[in-house]
């Protein structure tokens, strides 16, 4: 239950702002009680995000099996991507925090999501025939490719998002004062973080083709 709570909560807030005091009494019990069956707030993180990525491999579980190692990648980063998209507070952790951000505390009988995730996609690399060495410059890209689109997407930095006040900017200066603005602002005022996100991907995957392909 006080996973449960925590995990929940970090889908819309920081999990540096989860507190045992808090979840202490949104459960009724006193905090000291929480600490006992949890531990500290390392182990509070730590199981948090080792549901996140129980889930994210859950996920990949049922997809089905396909013959196309560029498409097994694209849809490995679409599916990290939502996933992190869909809870602020791992994605956020993951990317400003260096402990947890894969490897997880658990006790003995537990299993590590996180581990589990990091061997999951370096087989799937294995598997397309790339060395290890650019398979770990692959994941490593990817990885930060996912979670900069993740997280702005959570924090609303799309350009898109801000339109009307992009627009209105664009429009503001004398015609001829500032001619990069008038060039480029009213067409980056519709940019959307999902086709930024796929014009990025591509642009990965058309690269790690032609390493792939020299390796051959």
């Amino acid at each position: 239950m006080i996973v449960d709570l925590a995990y929940e909560q970090g889908r819309t807030q920081s999990l540096d702002d989860i507190s045992f005091m808090q979840l202490a009494k949104d459960l009724g019990v006193k905090p000291g009680a929480l600490h006992y069956h949890i531990g500290t707030k390392d182990d509070l993180t730590s199981a948090i995000l080792n549901r996140f990525y129980k889930e994210l491999l859950a996920e990949f579980s049922i997809q089905p099996v396909i013959d196309d190692w560029r498409e097994t990648l694209a849809r490995f980063a679409r599916t990290l991507m939502n996933r992190q998209r869909a809870h602020m507070g791992a994605a956020q952790h993951i990317q400003r925090h260096a402990k947890f951000r894969i490897f997880q505390r658990v006790r003995e009988g537990e299993t590590d999501y996180g581990a589990r995730f990091l061997d999951h996609i370096f087989c799937l690399l294995r598997d397309t025939g790339f060395s290890p060495q650019t398979a770990a410059l692959c994941y490593h890209v990817l990885a930060l490719h996912c979670l900069s689109a993740a997280n702005s997407d959570n924090s609303q930095l799309e350009p898109a998002a801000h339109e009307a006040f992009l627009t209105a900017r664009a429009t503001a200066y004398d015609k001829g004062e500032m001619p990069g603005l008038e060039y480029g602002l009213l067409a980056f005022a519709r940019v959307r973080a999902e086709d930024a996100f796929e014009l990025g991907l591509t642009a990965i995957l058309d690269r790690f083709a032609a390493i792939r392909a020299s390796e051959q």
